[in-house]
């Protein structure tokens, strides 16, 4: 009996270091490539978008210039920048300050990296490496999510993208964690809201979803942090009649440059009305499009939550999870960097696959929709682009289907996912929202 059980343990024993090297050499094969894919992720990069849009007007509004007004020559030769800077909530003002302290070209490379950790930060949050599995499944997803063509586009040109990324997976993770949690989904939910368009679709959500404690702690702390920025704004504008006309002139400038312009073939724009104007449909311009569009999406929104089972009605569920990014970026005007946070969604389902195989079949048919994605994402990278142009189709083609493809394919996604959760009278149904609630409750 003594010698059964010495060598029991003797085999217990080797079996706990043989984990314990397993989850050593997994965790050395994360790190390893985490830093090879995001080098090779920032190779190219000029970061003019966060130059434009945040570096320069933070230090023309510290020195009293109006970096959102068309008519202010003397910002945009001080600064060398071409255009208005973009109306950001000025939140990501003062959250990128310390990079304003750099030189332009220290900022842009300080962004690249940053780009890079935030993206990173997303996969871990929502596959959170605990075994030696999930580290691999983590080290597999995020090197392909850092090396597709919206994680491309977003290190490149240092968009704020990464930011509102690694936001929503905060968001959607300390939920999963603690469903009553409130403080870490509402900082994650602000970082989804430094721009307007993604301000009022993810709020609306949030609303919708009951998630009003959320909603309320992130209005707070968008509105507290964005004084010091609307302070220096309202200074340098003057008046508010010179405010109205400024935000006016900033709206009709930008959504007539070539990647907002609805009218030009090679627009970027990845919304509602861009997907229309891409599938040979009318360019639907103005601000009262987008307000149809807003109110027939946000009504989409609430019949289909309300369609969901009542306890899978939150955002850990990654179904509920990608038919939230889906609003958000169907809604208002998007570009396509914005489709980074279309993996949000998949990235959950695979976290709870490799916690547990006997995740919900609505997870499984989100992770396979994740695989084309992010397959998608890699096709379209601009190298790969270029070589299709090159072996002989239209580079209008080409563009079209970078910037419709994933749109489609998450449309395509939520429909599949909606209609194997309406087969409630069935066994496999129910057995369905049994494994859905599971997953929810962690």
């Amino acid at each position: 009996m003594n010698i059964t059980s010495r060598g029991w343990t003797v085999r217990l024993g080797g079996t706990l270091e043989a984990v314990g090297a397993d989850r050593r050499t997994a965790l050395l094969l994360l790190g390893v490539v985490v830093v090879a894919t995001s080098a090779f992720a920032m190779r190219y990069y000029d970061g003019q978008d966060f130059v434009y849009n945040v570096w320069a007007p933070i230090r023309g509004l510290l020195a009293g210039h109006n970096p959102y007004d068309p008519s202010d020559a003397e910002y945009f030769g001080q600064y060398q920048v071409p255009v208005v800077a973009g109306l950001y909530a000025p939140t990501a003002l003062l959250v990128h300050a310390p990079l304003a302290l750099l030189s332009q070209s220290r900022s842009a490379d300080a962004m690249a990296v940053l780009n890079a950790a935030l993206i990173w930060l997303g996969v871990l949050l929502l596959i959170p490496p605990r075994t030696a599995h999930s580290y691999f499944g983590a080290a597999a997803a995020g090197a392909l999510v850092v090396l597709s063509a919206p994680a491309e586009i977003t290190i490149k040109l240092g968009q704020l993208s990464g930011l509102a990324f690694a936001g929503l997976a905060l968001l959607v993770a300390s939920l999963r964690k603690d469903p009553s949690a409130t403080w870490l989904p509402a900082i994650g939910a602000t970082f989804v809201a430094l721009k307007p368009q993604s301000m009022i679709p993810i709020f609306i959500a949030l609303g919708v979803l009951g998630c009003r404690k959320v909603l309320l702690r992130a209005a707070t702390i968008l509105a507290v942090t964005s004084l010091p920025g609307a302070v220096l704004f309202i200074r340098a504008a003057g008046n508010p009649m010179a405010i109205l006309r400024t935000i006016g002139e900033n709206l009709d400038l930008l959504s007539r440059l070539p990647p907002g312009d609805l009218a030009n073939p090679r627009n970027l724009r990845i919304d509602a009305l861009g997907l229309v104007s891409h599938l040979g449909g009318p360019a639907l311009i103005g601000l009262g499009w987008n307000l149809v569009i807003l109110l027939v999406t946000t009504g989409l929104l609430v019949l289909a939550v309300r369609a969901c089972d009542q306890d899978a009605r939150t955002l850990a569920d990654p179904y509920v999870a990608t038919l939230v990014t889906l609003y958000v970026v169907a809604s208002l005007y998007h570009l396509t960097y914005d489709q980074l946070l279309f993996y949000v969604g998949p990235l959950a389902a695979f976290g709870i696959l490799t916690e547990s195989n006997a995740g919900s079949r609505s997870s499984r048919v989100i992770a396979s929709g994740g695989v084309a994605l992010i397959g998608a994402g890699l096709v379209l990278r601009s190298g790969f682009c270029a070589r299709m142009v090159h072996y002989g189709l239209p580079s209008l083609t080409v563009h079209k289907a970078w910037v419709t493809s994933p749109m489609l394919i998450v449309v395509a996604l939520v429909g599949c996912a909606f209609a194997l959760g309406r087969r409630p009278n069935s066994r496999a149904g129910e057995l369905h929202r049994q494994n859905r609630r599971d997953e929810i409750e962690g």
